[in-house]
């Protein structure tokens, strides 16, 4: 059997065993929901075959390795050769690893046959491997090793690792150690070197250029054997504190300077930090990306992580000492990046560009986002050293500003550390452009601290679908989505997203007979007109490493591909029943959502209404039990929801030896006026009075038939009957009834709900509030004395009285204020 090679069309690489099979028969037990927790070994030198162990949940059914592009068209080529599982958690894979294989961090996620797992990182390095071997925590004790050796070790508490290495005078002595960087566990290590009389040489617990974690260069003083020390930076440590130290005599700078370069170039740049000394290096930067990751390489061979360098469309300008005043400043064009180093405590870097009034920019400094020490403070000033603006940390501890130019004339931006500090290292870009729009395509995360629901698993005959959330800047209007290639047998069901809002639902749906495959695609978004040339693409950044305090994120990763599959169908299917009705403002409806199990499955079916058009609420779930088939999901809309035809979406959970999911068709849900609002009069009464309150109805559309209005929120032990009325019904009674167990108050409870038909579905709204008190009973007033009995002929009734006019509440309390009057007469 041939191994197999991934495709790499739209920028994605799947890799896959087509031949391996496990077996798995009708009869196992179903799975879902695959989790990859951890690959083990972290890391890999290039060159051969190399098995790596994946640990997780629900693995047993992995079919296929999906590998994450390290650059734009630049696959890693790897090649899988056999995945053998372990158990129902883990497999093994062997690798075939180019031996040109980019250095440093690869991504892959793992394809099942019941879904995709979370992205998951391993390292690839230069140099031979050797495992760490215990007793090695004291000088006497520490491990020999060769220069030119990566060590695979793990840091237990109070665990100290040491290993000796010999080298000659003025021999260059680099360490790098990989932990925090492994994207594993929260583990911050300290290394150190010492010489043979225990003197420490060199120490380091965090280098900007490695997070948390450190490099160190240095020359050899003497001839003899050094210690290199690993430890944990407060001699914590556990079983889980894996680490890959890199001992040899390879170049270490800890920073590029330039620190970017036009995009499709040549750019003479400078590795700085090195012991041996700068590094001058020419460097092709390619036409598209935004960072391009540099090896240095001399005779000493290549350092073993990258240093980044930033790719944009602007060419060069290098600072020119002195400038640290705004009277001395750089001269530079605004089409050029302004390229400096912080290099003393106190110094200050200022560089003068000519801008014209009312231009727009962006001026942004790129310092910690391209691994430098530099925390920088940006200000702009007029030539003359008035004021205009400042900024800190408005890109993490980078600085960013956004404005228009107030005049024509001559800027000056200036840029110093925060805390005043300075190093050869700390280098910095400033880059000028004018305000452009841009747009980025992500997936509202399901779980805050995973990756949960951020792939694509369609079961087959089946749909699945999720959330597109579009960030748009400097600009405005509907966006059309783009997917790239899709698996075999699957469509994707979205509509344009409108101006209005930035989420939108997608369904993706295969074909029953859909092939059980998949890879890595590209999502794209563009604003429906095309102008002006605008593109958004799918990005999602997963946490691996998080820690105090608050669940900081302390390490992470990115990828710009969305796995995608077909997996085995799931044992349900949920549907929308189409409303026909509207739902309409200040209104509710119960959409009706239909469960169809196989034959065999039995369990309950948690459902959610992802996808709420503006000024639409709902429950967060609603689960339909076992023995039922359908459930009725309510949704409510305030005064001011969004009016339009929207698309909206169920999607199901329920437990198959896993969670899986499956979701609904794309229904529509219209949102409207109200035919009719109402407005309620206040009323009072006594208890075990009726009481009448008026309702007077405003009619805004047509409807057909009788509605029926229901006075809800009475208070206990009253009650009023439902009335009917039409489209030319402008006025109700309700009649309340109490008792004298009615409740003493005034109740602010009262609404009216009115509910018309459309095509045989209700269409539910609210009306006005109101206010009904009810008062005690009045005393009888006292007996008056008898008088003489008198003949006179009865009066007659007004014809009048038998059809009364309804009280108004102020006539109402007009008599009861005479009752009462005469009740405390003497």
């Amino acid at each position: 059997m041939q191994p197999k090679r991934g495709l790499v069309g739209c920028h994605w690489i799947a890799v896959a065993m087509a031949g391996v099979a496990w077996g798995l028969g009708a009869a196992d037990a179903l799975a879902s929901f695959p989790q990859l927790s951890v690959i083990l070994p972290r890391g890999v030198q290039r060159g051969g075959q190399r098995e790596l162990l994946f640990q997780g949940a629900r693995l047993k059914d992995a079919e296929e390795l999906l590998f994450h592009a390290t650059a734009p068209d630049a696959p890693a080529g790897f090649v899988v050769t056999a995945l053998t599982p372990v158990d129902d958690n883990s497999f093994k894979a062997v690798v075939e690893i180019p031996a040109d294989c980019r250095l440093g961090e690869h991504l892959v996620q793992v394809r099942c046959k019941s879904g995709i797992s979370d992205f998951r990182s391993f390292v690839v390095g230069a140099l031979p491997v050797v495992d760490e071997k215990e007793p090695n925590g004291s000088l006497d004790e520490a491990q020999a090793i060769e220069p030119g050796t990566t060590v695979h070790g793990v840091v237990t508490s109070e665990d100290v690792d040491l290993f000796a290495v010999k080298a000659a005078k003025g021999q260059r002595i680099a360490v790098e150690v990989e932990a925090l960087r492994l994207g594993s566990h929260l583990f911050d290590p300290a290394i150190a070197i010492l010489d043979g009389r225990r003197f420490e040489v060199a120490s380091v617990d965090d280098a900007a250029i490695a997070q948390q974690d450190g490099v160190l260069s240095i020359l050899a003083p003497d001839d003899g054997t050094y210690y290199v020390q690993v430890r944990e930076t407060s001699y914590a440590g556990d079983g889980n504190c894996r680490y890959r130290l890199h001992v040899g005599s390879f170049p270490r700078p800890t920073a590029v300077y330039p620190a970017g370069g036009k995009a499709g170039t040549t750019t003479a740049v400078t590795f700085l930090g090195d012991a041996a000394g700068p590094i001058r290096q020419e460097v092709a930067v390619p036409a598209a990306g935004t960072v391009l990751k540099l090896f240095p390489v001399d005779g000493g061979g290549i350092c073993p992580s990258p240093l980044p360098l930033r790719i944009s469309a602007l060419g060069n300008t290098l600072e020119q000492e002195p400038n640290d005043d705004l009277p001395v400043a750089t001269a530079a064009a605004a089409e050029t990046a302004f390229n400096g180093v912080v290099e003393t405590p106190g110094d200050v870097d200022c560089f003068r560009f000519a801008g014209t009034k009312g231009q727009a920019v962006t001026i942004e400094c790129y310092a910690r986002r391209i691994r430098s020490g530099l925390d920088p403070v940006m200000n702009l000033f007029h030539a003359d050293g008035r004021a205009i603006a400042g900024n800190d940390d408005s890109r993490g501890p980078d600085s960013f500003l956004q404005l228009q130019l107030p005049e024509d004339g001559d800027y000056v931006v200036r840029i110093t550390d925060h805390l005043g500090r300075g190093r050869p290292d700390f280098v910095y870009r400033v880059e000028i452009e004018p305000v452009k729009p841009s747009l980025a395509l992500s997936i509202p995360r399901v779980d805050r601290y995973s990756q949960t629901r951020q792939q694509i698993a369609v079961p087959r005959g089946n749909r699945y679908a999720v959330l597109v959330n579009a960030t748009r800047a400097n600009f405005g209007g509907e966006l059309v989505l783009e997917p790239g290639q899709l698996p075999s047998g699957v469509t994707v069901h979205a509509r344009p997203m409108p101006a209005s809002v930035a989420q939108m639902p997608v369904v993706f749906e295969a074909a029953a007979d859909a092939p059980v495959a998949g890879g890595l695609t590209v999502l794209e978004a563009r604003p429906t007109a095309d102008e002006p040339k605008i593109r958004g693409r799918f990005e999602n950044f997963a946490d691996f490493i998080l820690g105090p305090p608050n669940n900081a994120v302390y390490y992470g990763a990115r990828v710009d591909a969305l796995a995608m599959a077909v997996i085995e169908p799931l044992p349900f299917r949920i549907e929308i029943v189409q409303p026909k009705a509207p739902l309409v403002r200040n209104g509710s409806m119960n959409l009706k959502v239909v469960v169809t199990r196989a034959e065999g499955f039995a369990g309950p079916v948690t459902v959610e209404f992802p996808f709420r058009p503006p000024g639409i609420g709902a429950a967060p779930t609603i689960t339909i039990a076992a023995d039922a088939t359908e459930g009725l999901y309510t949704l409510n809309a305030d005064g001011n929801a969004a009016l339009g035809n929207w698309p909206v979406y169920c999607i199901g959970q329920a437990d198959v030896g896993g969670p899986a999911w499956a979701a609904s068709q794309l229904a529509s849900l219209d949102v409207a006026e109200p035919f009719t609002t109402a407005t309620l009069a206040r009323a009072s009464c006594e208890q075990g009075q009726p009481a009448q309150i008026v309702c007077t109805l405003e009619q805004k559309a047509p409807f057909e038939g009788e509605a029926v209005a229901r006075l809800q929120g009475l208070p206990p032990e009253t009650s009023a009957p439902e009335l009917k009325f039409t489209k030319d019904t402008t006025q109700l009674v309700f009649d309340v009834a109490t008792s004298d167990k009615s409740p003493v108050g005034n109740h602010k409870t009262p609404f009216v709900e009115l509910i018309a038909s459309v095509a045989g579905e209700p269409v539910q709204a609210r009306g006005g509030q109101t206010e009904l008190q009810i008062a005690p009973p009045t005393k009888p007033p006292a007996p008056a004395p008898a008088a003489a009995p008198q003949a006179a002929a009865p009066a007659p009734t007004p014809p009048e009285a038998a059809a009364a006019k309804p009280l108004s509440r102020l006539e109402k309390l007009r008599q009861q204020a005479k009752g009462s009057g005469a009740t405390a007469a003497p």
